[in-house]
């Protein structure tokens, strides 16, 4: 009886994944600000990598501060990220 839940359980994980995959929503996730750019920009680093997003906010950043970073499409679209707030107090 393990050996069947295990199977169909195994089966329905799988299923999910694969419809997931395909499914395209916004992912928000924290971060540092890691650099501030002359243009207005600003570095973050997501999953080891650094990136250039714009600030979505309209107010000045600062080196070290948390935010969250939005992902419009989820993965797909790395290019449009942007920061979409800060994390914590503004103090």
């Amino acid at each position: 009886m393990d050996k069947i839940n295990s199977i169909i359980l195994d089966t329905i994980e799988r299923k999910l994944t694969q419809k997931l995959a395909t499914i395209y929503y916004d992912k928000t996730f924290p971060t540092v600000i890691y650099g501030v750019n002359s243009d207005g920009t600003y570095q973050i680093v997501r999953e080891g990598q650094l990136y250039t997003v714009p600030n979505g906010l309209g107010i000045p950043l600062k080196v070290t501060q948390s935010v969250w970073v939005t992902m419009p499409c989820g993965n797909k679209n790395l290019k449009d990220m942007y920061i979409s707030a800060i994390r914590g107090n503004l103090k």
